[in-house]
This record gives structure tokens, C-alpha cells and sequence, in this order.
């Protein structure tokens, strides 16, 4: 437990400028259009196959049996060969997000730069190029234009991506401080009756959770839906929880202020 000396001036506010409304005006713009043109704007659920020898074995196993595509057959040998090598499906960050921990609307920025700069996104970047959107430039300083070994890894990023509709983000968001990031769709199970939004749209989600040192561990879990925001603030320390109840009265503040609908925002214990 957190002694009562152990909290200084406005702790929370090391997690506020992260949930402030220059931050988080839309969560899909930590997506922007890389990420919407590779996987999020339209879930297309990958099929499960059953692979046989001959329709003998299909018969006598009560399976059907699917031929893959010369693609369909590289993105499973990837995935295979990524999996048995022990890579991770989570991204690691090599560098500091931000250093810019008073200015919401910068941490925003650098928040969207880590994930558009990630190499993730590297065809969609193709692709706006092609079309004008972006420069040469740009495209050359992409993981995959430089010497940079972290690019070797991102094809299997890429793939588990697609197939599990989740961003899966670690590394230092400032200096010193650990971050973990996810971007995903909800499920039904997750989102209730707000998995789709007013257009049919599934909703996407935000997670970010961090190991602060006067805190423990505060998970921020964040929603938009047809406009309505939706929050949660998770906190295993109940002193923590309490300090988070007092200062996101600015959040609030500062949603409304923005002309948001903030449906909801409860602070809560850590699962």
C-alpha cells in the first residue's frame, strides 16, 4: 500500500495529458489512415481451414478441405515461421514517445507519429504516395528504407494485425516510464450494445496502461461511439483510484469544453 506521503502534487496528472481532450478528441486518430486502410476500418474475419490429403481423408474425417492461394500459403508459412522463432506479436518501440509531458496536444502528436512511423503501415503509406497523399521523402524514412533491424520483424506484426484485429504497443512513452498500448476492435462481449456505432461501423478502442512509481499500476480504457465518449480508469492502489476520482473533474472539463458528449467515465479497481 501507498503511504500518504508517497502521493505529491497531483500525481495523476503523469496520466492526464494523456486522456485530455487535445489528446483524445478522436481515438481514431491514433490510427489515422494507416491503420483504418490495413485492418480497422472493415473487419474481414480470417477463415479457419481444415487442410486433407484427398477427398478419401475428407470423408472419413468429416472435414472440408479448402486449397490456399500462393498468398493465402505465405502469410501461413510467415506466421508458422514467426511462431516457432518465439517473435512477439506486440510491437517494441526503440525509442521515447514523447518528452513533451505538459503540452496534451504535442503528447497527441507524438502519440500518432509512433504509431504512423512504426513501419506497420508501410504499404498503405505505398499506396498514399501513389496517389499524391505523401512524399518520397516520407516513404524513405520508413523502417523498411532503413538499416534498422526492427523492420525484420513487422511482416509477422502486420499479419497478427489482420488476423486479430488488435495493435499490440510496448516501449517508454517518456523518459523512464514503461507503456502498454493496445488499439482494437470491442467485441460484442466487450462493447454490450455498443460493438457498432450509428453507421455499422465496429468500434475501435484504445488501451494505455502504466507502472508509475507513486501510483502502481493505472490503465486508461477509452471509446467513441456515434460521438459519446467513454472512459474508464483502472487503478489497483484504492489511494490511487481516489486521487484519479479527484482530477478527472478537468477531464471532464475539458471534454465538455470541447463540445463532446462524454457518456461516461467511472474509476475503477484492476481486475
Amino acid at each position: 500500500m501507498f503511504k500518504s506521503t508517497d502521493i505529491k502534487v497531483n500525481p495523476a496528472l503523469r496520466i492526464m495529458p494523456l486522456l485530455s481532450v487535445e489528446s483524445i478528441s478522436d481515438p481514431m486518430q491514433l490510427l489515422d489512415s494507416e491503420s483504418a486502410k490495413l485492418a480497422f476500418r472493415k473487419r474481414l474475419p480470417l477463415p479457419s481451414f481444415t487442410l486433407v490429403r484427398d477427398a478419401t481423408d475428407s470423408v472419413k474425417n468429416n472435414t472440408s478441405s479448402a486449397n490456399f492461394s500462393p498468398t493465402a500459403t505465405l502469410i501461413d508459412n510467415v506466421l508458422k515461421h514467426a511462431n516457432a522463432a518465439g517473435v512477439s506479436t506486440k510491437y517494441e518501440a526503440q525509442a521515447v514517445i514523447t518528452s513533451a509531458l505538459k503540452s496534451p496536444a504535442a503528447i497527441a502528436q507524438d502519440l500518432k507519429n509512433a504509431i504512423s512511423h512504426s513501419g506497420l503501415f508501410y504499404e498503405s503509406h505505398l499506396s498514399d504516395y501513389t496517389a499524391g497523399a505523401r512524399s518520397l521523402a516520407e516513404i524513405k524514412q520508413e523502417p523498411q528504407n532503413l538499416s534498422n533491424s526492427t523492420a525484420n520483424n513487422l511482416l509477422p506484426l502486420q499479419l497478427s494485425i489482420l488476423e486479430n484485429q488488435r495493435l499490440a504497443w510496448h516501449g517508454e512513452v517518456w523518459p523512464d516510464q514503461k507503456m502498454d498500448w493496445d488499439i482494437y476492435f470491442k467485441n460484442e462481449q466487450e462493447a454490450g450494445n455498443h460493438c457498432q456505432d450509428d453507421d455499422g461501423q465496429n468500434v475501435i478502442a484504445t488501451d494505455l496502461t502504466l507502472y508509475l512509481p507513486q501510483l502502481g499500476k493505472v490503465t486508461a480504457k477509452l471509446s467513441l461511439v456515434a460521438g459519446r465518449m467513454r472512459i474508464s480508469l483502472l487503478a489497483e492502489e484504492l489511494q490511487t483510484q481516489s486521487v484519479l476520482k479527484e482530477q478527472s473533474k478537468k477531464l471532464v472539463d475539458a471534454i465538455e469544453k470541447n463540445g463532446q458528449i462524454l457518456e461516461e467515465l467511472k474509476v475503477a479497481t484492476h481486475a
